[in-house]
């Protein structure tokens, strides 16, 4: 009998759609698909499958006036999986499923990732159109339901499922694989791009950080906003032993999301196979971010090894949880000894009694510098990256922070970004579990406050926080409540902390920053076609009056969504602008 579906699975990433940042204009974020959904893709279709990927930033990028829903018309698909592993893709996540469910009623619809698999049952009791989330790591669980799916079998025997019964929530955590089922991390390929639609344009247009400018064009894009190349995001393994307290991939939660946190490595041969594919597709430089261990450097100092025996011609760009070994700067520098190939350290905090209490691995302002000199010996370049408003900080360490900086760049004439972030309140850290023991107060403690925040008016990845450090200031900026906090923040980031350079591998100390911000937006106000901006953000002048001006003078900002907006009943209410 043929077979009723077209399609056995569409896989789908959803980018932060809408997004505004004075010097960046409108953009959306998350333009990396995890490094998993590539690897469930291709094993899916190694398993027989049919299956395809599609990256909803890069089919903007391709055809702006063809929505996803119109990419599929008239096929019936068998299965729909939606990646939600960060919380900025919340609201554009299920409104992506809501659209394809209605579009498509016969297709099953999951999520997976860590935030889907951190507020599972939520999501299942409050979005009907969402059939399954998938716990943890997919790629064992979703070949089988699958097949269960193809073969009319009870998805409610798949283990690893949080799904909807007429019973209720049901989760199927526990329940003992099939012989022979598992599937092995060594079985697994990250680097074969061929799953995804439009692969070239994904591997050409997008770096770190994760922002596309709308207003900007393709060079403009490499050139302004990201670090000058697409970086590949090469998979090493997974797991993590320690729990920084701003982190929502620490030790506790992978616990609570994946099962374990237990750090598994790739067959080092597994990993340089990947780079040969990512090369294929015209990547130059890889992108690592994985060193749970790193006072234990034998595993990198073996892949190393096998790189420069591979005769592979690659860039590295790495960023360290801790600080590297000796012999792994030495090994990395012999290894890649291009100019585009640095690491990059995260202290976080310049004051080490605020820097011990937030960030593990732990090390002093000593072991920094010492790690410093050593990348300065060997002549490599190094990022170096600090963050505000981290619990137990008030502004005397955050000044703190600022003299860190200038010892640094004032030291080291190869270090290249001295940066100053703040990060989001993140779903699984202990700040967000527990903010009363970190002296905050929260606007998010459950799903629905994602969905909203990064749905609504107040929504910009840069400028909001979802979160008060009490009594941070020290004066009259500690009244009131979080957007006051946020605001009172941003006038410290542009005052004392802006870095925004023309160069984006590079940094400027805070009033040349802040020139550079006000060319940005003269840019942009002139390519938008309206008046030019005046008022300079300064020391009685905030962000939030620069941006009042900036939608005084254009008018109402469009609003970019990927899909048909949905109710929380999946049912169609309008369109708007994409």
């Amino acid at each position: 009998m043929p077979d009723a579906f077209d399609r056995d699975c569409l896989l789908v990433h959803s980018p932060k759609a809408d997004n505004h940042y004075l010097p960046f204009g409108d953009f959306f974020n998350i333009t990396y698909a995890p490094m998993g959904l590539l690897a469930l893709a291709e094993i899916l279709r190694r398993r027989g499958f049919s299956t395809e990927l599609v990256h909803l930033g890069v089919q903007w990028l391709e055809q702006p006036d063809v929505s996803v829903l119109d990419l599929v018309e008239g096929e019936r698909i068998r299965a729909i999986g939606l990646s939600l592993y960060w919380h900025y893709q919340s609201h554009d996540a299920i409104q992506a499923a809501g659209a394809l469910k209605a579009r498509h009623p016969e297709a099953f619809v999951f999520l997976g990732g860590v935030t889907a698999t951190y507020f599972a049952d939520e999501i299942l009791r409050t979005f009907p159109f969402v059939d399954a989330v998938v716990l943890g790591h997919a790629e064992s669980t979703v070949p089988l339901l699958l097949r269960t799916l193809k073969d009319g079998g009870d998805v409610g025997t798949v283990p690893n499922l949080c799904l909807r019964t007429p019973d209720g929530v049901v989760n199927t955590r526990g329940r003992p694989f099939p012989a022979g089922s598992v599937v092995g991390l060594d079985e697994l390929v990250f680097g074969d791009l061929s799953v995804m639609r439009d692969a070239d344009r994904y591997a050409r247009s997008f770096g770190f950080p994760l922002a596309y400018g709308r207003d900007h064009s393709p060079d403009e894009n490499r050139a302004m906003l990201s670090m000058g190349r697409s970086f590949f995001p090469l998979f090493t393994g997974r797991g993590c032993p320690w729990q920084c307290t701003f982190c929502g991939g620490n030790r506790d939660t992978l616990k609570r999301v994946n099962g374990t946190s237990k750090v598994q490595w790739r067959a080092p041969d597994m990993v340089v196979d990947d780079i040969r594919r990512a090369q294929e597709f015209g990547y130059r430089t890889m992108s690592l971010c994985f060193d749970p261990t790193p006072t234990r450097d034998a595993y990198y100092l073996d892949l190393f090894e096998k790189i420069r025996h591979s005769g592979l011609d690659v860039d590295f760009y790495f960023e360290c949880w801790g600080l590297p070994t000796a012999d792994f700067v030495t090994a990395f520098r012999r290894t890649f000894p291009s100019p585009e190939s640095y690491i990059a350290i995260s202290p976080d905090a310049g004051d080490e009694a605020v820097r011990r209490r937030n960030k593990q691995p732990f090390y002093t302002d000593a072991e920094m510098f010492e790690t410093l000199d050593r990348f300065e010996a060997v002549d490599l370049s190094f990022d170096v990256f600090f963050t505000l408003a981290l619990p137990g900080e008030k502004l005397p360490q955050a000044r703190r922070t600022w003299e860190l900086k200038r010892d640094i760049a004032t030291r080291y004439r190869n270090a290249r970004r001295v940066m100053t972030w703040t990060v989001q309140l993140e779903p699984g850290s202990p700040q967000f579990e527990r903010p009363a023991d970190f002296d905050m107060t929260t606007d998010r403690d459950c799903f629905a406050d994602f969905y909203e925040a990064h749905g609504g008016d107040h929504a910009d990845t840069y400028s909001v926080l979802g979160f008060k450090v009490a009594d941070y200031f020290g004066d009259a900026r500690d009244e009131g409540g979080i957007p006051e906090f946020e605001r009172h923040l941003q006038h410290l980031k542009c005052m004392e902390f802006c870095f925004l350079a023309k160069d984006p591998r590079m940094w400027n100390q805070p009033d040349a920053g802040r020139r550079h911000c006000m060319e940005r937006r003269r840019m942009l106000a002139e390519r938008r076609g309206h008046g030019a901006p005046t008022v300079e953000i300064g020391e009685q002048v905030f962000y939030e009056e620069a941006l009042a001006e900036e939608q005084a003078l254009r008018g109402p900002r469009p609003r970019y969504r990927w899909v048909p907006e949905v109710d929380r009943a999946g049912r169609f209410v309008g369109g708007g602008p994409r």
